[in-house]
Protein backbone atom coordinates (compact mmCIF):
# COMPACT_ATOMS: atom_id res chain seq x y z
CA UNK A 1 0.00 0.00 0.00
CA UNK A 2 1.49 3.21 -1.04
CA UNK A 3 0.26 6.77 0.63
CA UNK A 4 -0.19 9.44 -2.17
CA UNK A 5 2.11 12.69 -1.55
CA UNK A 6 2.32 15.67 -2.48
CA UNK A 7 5.29 18.06 -4.62
CA UNK A 8 7.28 20.78 -3.05
CA UNK A 9 10.55 21.13 -4.58
CA UNK A 10 12.15 18.30 -5.42
CA UNK A 11 10.67 16.16 -3.09
CA UNK A 12 6.91 14.43 -1.95
CA UNK A 13 5.18 15.24 1.54
CA UNK A 14 2.42 12.59 1.97
CA UNK A 15 -1.32 13.50 2.07
CA UNK A 16 -2.15 12.99 5.58
CA UNK A 17 -3.21 13.99 9.24
CA UNK A 18 -2.27 12.70 12.65
CA UNK A 19 -4.82 10.23 12.81
CA UNK A 20 -4.37 9.12 9.47
CA UNK A 21 -0.73 8.82 9.65
CA UNK A 22 -1.25 6.69 12.77
CA UNK A 23 -3.88 4.05 10.96
CA UNK A 24 -1.20 4.12 7.97
CA UNK A 25 1.75 2.80 10.67
CA UNK A 26 -0.45 0.67 12.14
CA UNK A 27 -1.48 -1.52 8.68
CA UNK A 28 1.79 -1.36 7.47
CA UNK A 29 2.60 -3.26 10.66
CA UNK A 30 -0.41 -5.44 10.15
CA UNK A 31 0.92 -6.44 6.60
CA UNK A 32 4.24 -7.10 7.96
CA UNK A 33 6.17 -4.61 6.45
CA UNK A 34 9.89 -3.28 6.72
CA UNK A 35 9.39 0.54 6.30
CA UNK A 36 10.59 4.23 6.82
CA UNK A 37 8.66 6.83 8.21
CA UNK A 38 9.81 10.40 8.16
CA UNK A 39 8.51 13.33 9.51
CA UNK A 40 9.19 16.14 7.19
CA UNK A 41 9.25 19.37 8.18
CA UNK A 42 10.25 22.61 6.09
CA UNK A 43 14.31 22.01 6.94
CA UNK A 44 13.87 18.88 5.27
CA UNK A 45 12.34 19.71 2.20
CA UNK A 46 15.01 22.45 1.91
CA UNK A 47 17.58 19.66 2.66
CA UNK A 48 16.02 17.32 0.09
CA UNK A 49 15.80 19.88 -2.41
CA UNK A 50 19.99 20.54 -2.14
CA UNK A 51 20.98 17.11 -1.25
CA UNK A 52 20.43 14.34 -3.73
CA UNK A 53 21.04 11.15 -1.59
CA UNK A 54 18.65 12.71 1.41
CA UNK A 55 15.85 13.33 -1.64
CA UNK A 56 16.56 9.54 -2.67
CA UNK A 57 15.78 8.22 1.31
CA UNK A 58 12.70 10.72 1.38
CA UNK A 59 11.49 9.51 -2.25
CA UNK A 60 11.74 5.82 -1.26
CA UNK A 61 10.33 6.15 2.23
CA UNK A 62 6.53 5.13 3.44
CA UNK A 63 5.50 8.21 4.06
CA UNK A 64 6.68 11.93 4.39
CA UNK A 65 4.19 13.53 7.39
CA UNK A 66 3.81 17.11 7.18
CA UNK A 67 5.61 18.43 9.93
CA UNK A 68 5.06 22.06 10.30
CA UNK A 69 2.72 24.75 8.78
CA UNK A 70 4.52 25.96 5.79
CA UNK A 71 3.90 22.44 4.25
CA UNK A 72 0.63 22.41 5.10
CA UNK A 73 0.31 26.12 2.97
CA UNK A 74 2.19 24.85 -0.15
CA UNK A 75 -0.73 21.47 -0.27
CA UNK A 76 -3.52 24.16 0.52
CA UNK A 77 -1.85 25.79 -2.69
CA UNK A 78 -2.12 22.34 -4.31
CA UNK A 79 -5.74 22.87 -3.55
CA UNK A 80 -5.43 19.67 -0.92
CA UNK A 81 -7.94 20.68 2.05
CA UNK A 82 -7.29 17.20 3.38
CA UNK A 83 -3.75 17.75 4.83
CA UNK A 84 -3.12 18.67 8.06
CA UNK A 85 0.27 19.33 10.27
CA UNK A 86 1.88 15.71 11.78
CA UNK A 87 4.11 16.50 14.43
CA UNK A 88 6.77 14.04 15.33
CA UNK A 89 6.33 14.54 19.12
CA UNK A 90 2.55 14.86 18.79
CA UNK A 91 2.58 11.16 17.22
CA UNK A 92 5.03 9.59 19.38
CA UNK A 93 2.99 10.49 22.47
CA UNK A 94 -0.34 9.24 21.00
CA UNK A 95 1.05 6.27 19.76
CA UNK A 96 2.46 5.40 23.27
CA UNK A 97 -1.07 6.14 24.57
CA UNK A 98 -3.01 4.08 22.71
CA UNK A 99 -3.93 0.54 24.46
CA UNK A 100 -5.78 -0.81 21.69
CA UNK A 101 -3.45 -1.92 19.09
CA UNK A 102 -0.81 -4.03 20.80
CA UNK A 103 2.20 -2.65 19.72
CA UNK A 104 5.20 -3.11 20.46
CA UNK A 105 7.93 -0.05 20.96
CA UNK A 106 12.02 0.34 20.61
CA UNK A 107 13.65 3.49 21.40
CA UNK A 108 16.96 4.48 19.50
CA UNK A 109 18.01 8.26 20.70
CA UNK A 110 18.94 11.09 23.71
CA UNK A 111 20.30 9.65 27.30
CA UNK A 112 19.93 6.64 29.30
CA UNK A 113 18.44 9.10 31.66
CA UNK A 114 15.84 10.26 29.11
CA UNK A 115 14.92 6.38 28.15
CA UNK A 116 14.57 5.89 31.60
CA UNK A 117 12.29 8.31 32.63
CA UNK A 118 9.92 7.67 29.30
CA UNK A 119 9.49 4.18 30.24
CA UNK A 120 8.50 5.21 33.73
CA UNK A 121 6.00 7.54 32.50
CA UNK A 122 4.59 5.35 29.64
CA UNK A 123 4.47 1.72 31.28
CA UNK A 124 3.63 2.81 34.54
CA UNK A 125 1.01 5.29 33.74
CA UNK A 126 -0.42 4.20 30.10
CA UNK A 127 1.24 0.21 30.15
CA UNK A 128 2.57 1.03 27.19
CA UNK A 129 4.98 -2.01 25.55
CA UNK A 130 8.26 -0.29 25.70
CA UNK A 131 10.27 -3.66 24.77
CA UNK A 132 13.47 -1.87 24.59
CA UNK A 133 15.83 1.68 24.82
CA UNK A 134 19.24 2.29 23.10
CA UNK A 135 21.02 5.25 23.65
CA UNK A 136 23.49 5.26 20.87
CA UNK A 137 27.06 6.98 20.95
CA UNK A 138 27.55 10.44 19.44
CA UNK A 139 29.46 9.50 16.19
CA UNK A 140 28.84 10.12 12.48
CA UNK A 141 25.93 7.83 10.94
CA UNK A 142 27.81 5.69 8.85
CA UNK A 143 29.69 4.38 12.15
CA UNK A 144 27.44 2.99 13.43
CA UNK A 145 27.17 -1.32 14.16
CA UNK A 146 23.94 -1.48 11.74
CA UNK A 147 24.22 -5.60 12.34
CA UNK A 148 24.35 -5.41 16.42
CA UNK A 149 21.85 -2.59 16.66
CA UNK A 150 19.69 -4.06 14.32
CA UNK A 151 19.59 -8.02 16.18
CA UNK A 152 18.92 -6.04 19.41
CA UNK A 153 16.00 -4.76 17.93
CA UNK A 154 14.61 -8.08 16.12
CA UNK A 155 15.38 -9.91 19.07
CA UNK A 156 13.32 -7.44 21.30
CA UNK A 157 10.06 -8.36 19.43
CA UNK A 158 9.10 -4.67 18.66
CA UNK A 159 7.04 -3.35 15.92
CA UNK A 160 7.82 0.23 15.88
CA UNK A 161 11.43 1.25 16.12
CA UNK A 162 11.22 5.45 17.46
CA UNK A 163 14.32 7.47 16.70
CA UNK A 164 15.19 10.36 18.56
CA UNK A 165 18.11 12.45 16.71
CA UNK A 166 18.23 15.33 14.39
CA UNK A 167 17.45 15.69 11.25
CA UNK A 168 18.55 14.63 8.49
CA UNK A 169 20.37 12.55 10.88
CA UNK A 170 17.50 10.50 12.21
CA UNK A 171 16.30 9.49 8.39
CA UNK A 172 19.86 8.40 7.55
CA UNK A 173 20.00 5.89 10.30
CA UNK A 174 16.76 4.44 9.51
CA UNK A 175 17.60 4.08 5.61
CA UNK A 176 20.84 2.53 6.76
CA UNK A 177 19.69 -0.37 9.01
CA UNK A 178 16.43 -0.70 7.56
CA UNK A 179 17.50 -3.51 5.06
CA UNK A 180 19.08 -5.47 8.58
CA UNK A 181 15.39 -5.48 10.10
CA UNK A 182 12.85 -8.12 10.02
CA UNK A 183 8.86 -6.53 9.63
CA UNK A 184 10.25 -2.75 11.59
CA UNK A 185 8.61 0.41 10.96
CA UNK A 186 11.22 2.74 11.45
CA UNK A 187 10.40 6.23 12.63
CA UNK A 188 12.37 9.61 12.84
CA UNK A 189 10.87 11.95 15.46
CA UNK A 190 13.29 14.89 16.53
CA UNK A 191 13.17 15.85 19.92
CA UNK A 192 9.70 14.25 20.79
CA UNK A 193 11.39 11.73 23.16
CA UNK A 194 12.52 15.09 25.40
CA UNK A 195 8.81 16.53 24.70
CA UNK A 196 7.05 13.65 25.89
CA UNK A 197 8.77 14.14 29.75
CA UNK A 198 7.83 17.56 29.45
CA UNK A 199 11.89 18.41 28.95
CA UNK A 200 10.69 20.62 25.85
CA UNK A 201 7.69 22.51 25.45
CA UNK A 202 5.48 23.59 22.51
CA UNK A 203 4.51 27.27 21.90
CA UNK A 204 1.20 28.21 22.19
CA UNK A 205 -1.55 28.09 19.26
CA UNK A 206 -0.75 31.06 17.80
CA UNK A 207 2.63 30.36 17.18
CA UNK A 208 2.41 26.96 15.88
CA UNK A 209 -0.76 28.53 13.33
CA UNK A 210 1.70 30.71 11.78
CA UNK A 211 4.53 28.17 11.51
CA UNK A 212 7.11 29.09 14.40
CA UNK A 213 6.59 26.36 16.18
CA UNK A 214 10.78 25.14 15.70
CA UNK A 215 11.91 28.25 16.86
CA UNK A 216 10.00 28.59 20.20
CA UNK A 217 10.56 24.42 20.90
CA UNK A 218 14.69 24.71 21.86
CA UNK A 219 16.67 27.24 23.02
CA UNK A 220 18.75 29.24 21.01
CA UNK A 221 15.72 31.47 19.82
CA UNK A 222 18.01 33.63 17.85
CA UNK A 223 19.50 31.17 16.11
CA UNK A 224 16.32 29.83 15.06
CA UNK A 225 14.96 33.36 13.88
CA UNK A 226 17.71 33.92 11.59
CA UNK A 227 17.15 30.43 9.86
CA UNK A 228 13.66 31.68 9.90
CA UNK A 229 14.98 34.76 7.85
CA UNK A 230 17.00 33.43 5.74
CA UNK A 231 14.76 30.30 4.27
CA UNK A 232 11.89 32.90 4.13
CA UNK A 233 12.84 33.13 0.26
CA UNK A 234 12.90 29.22 -0.51
CA UNK A 235 9.43 29.05 1.12
CA UNK A 236 7.95 32.00 -1.57
CA UNK A 237 10.47 30.12 -4.37
CA UNK A 238 8.93 26.64 -3.52
CA UNK A 239 5.18 28.15 -3.51
CA UNK A 240 5.77 30.14 -6.69
CA UNK A 241 6.50 26.78 -8.27
CA UNK A 242 3.52 25.01 -7.00
CA UNK A 243 1.77 27.79 -8.52
CA UNK A 244 3.48 27.78 -11.90
CA UNK A 245 3.02 24.11 -12.07
CA UNK A 246 -0.57 24.10 -11.17
CA UNK A 247 -0.88 27.53 -13.93
CA UNK A 248 0.70 24.97 -16.74
CA UNK A 249 -1.88 22.43 -15.93
CA UNK A 250 0.57 19.94 -13.74
CA UNK A 251 -1.13 17.47 -10.55
CA UNK A 252 0.26 17.63 -7.24
CA UNK A 253 1.83 14.21 -7.30
CA UNK A 254 4.01 15.39 -10.80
Amino acid sequence: MSVSKYRIGKTHISITSLQNTIANIENAVENSDTKQVCISDFRSVCYASDNEEYNKIMENSYMNAPDGMPLVWMARLWGLKEVHRTMGPELFVSMLKKKDNGLKHFLIGDTDEILENIKLKFVQGYNSLIVGTYSPPFIDVNQFDYTSIAKMIDDSGADLVWISMTTPKQDYFASNILPFLNKKILIGVGAAFRYSIGSYKLPGGFAQKIGLTGMFMRKKTWKQFKWYLIHIRRLIIFSTQIIYRRFCGKKYYE
